[in-house]
């Protein structure tokens, strides 16, 4: 009998978080979900959305699989998360305990670098289409910069 290749595989951590802004005037509010991997700071998925449990079901279909499988979700006590994110994967973190600190410290990046994303700002979007494509820039930015 061949020996089996041992396949282990270092658990990932992901940062889950989520920041809302507004397309075209102020009552009209759009969360913008992050997953960002802790160890790169690298944002893995993002999606725009209501602040839900059907949001973060499709932040959850925007991960990449090997995300889905192997690793660790640290998340605010938000209790959308809970009925998306595998239990025994997921782990609350409340705030001040730093289970987040690089997913928050990215959407204050963010917030300085994407006029849009700026909560008392004369720069916004009048589309969500446009509003995605800016982020969608900025995000796509901050990645090849960490490279």
């Amino acid at each position: 009998m061949r020996p089996k290749k041992a396949q282990r595989r270092e658990w990932e951590a992901l940062e889950l978080d989520e920041m809302w802004t507004f397309v075209g005037r102020r009552r009209r509010k759009v969360w913008l979900w992050l997953a960002v991997e802790r160890a790169s700071r690298r944002v893995v998925a993002w999606v725009l959305g209501r602040r839900d449990a059907a949001t973060a079901r499709r932040l959850w279909q925007a991960l990449p699989g090997r995300y889905r499988r192997h690793c660790w979700y640290f998340t605010d006590l938000f209790p959308a998360y809970v009925d998306v994110l595998p239990r025994w994967q997921h782990r609350r973190c409340p705030k001040g305990n730093g289970g987040t600190s690089i997913v928050e410290a990215l959407n204050c990046s963010l917030r300085q670098r994407c006029g849009v994303l700026v909560r008392k700002s004369c720069s916004f979007s009048k589309s969500l289409a446009m509003h995605s494509a800016r982020i969608k820039i900025v995000i796509d930015n901050h990645n090849t910069t960490l490279t």
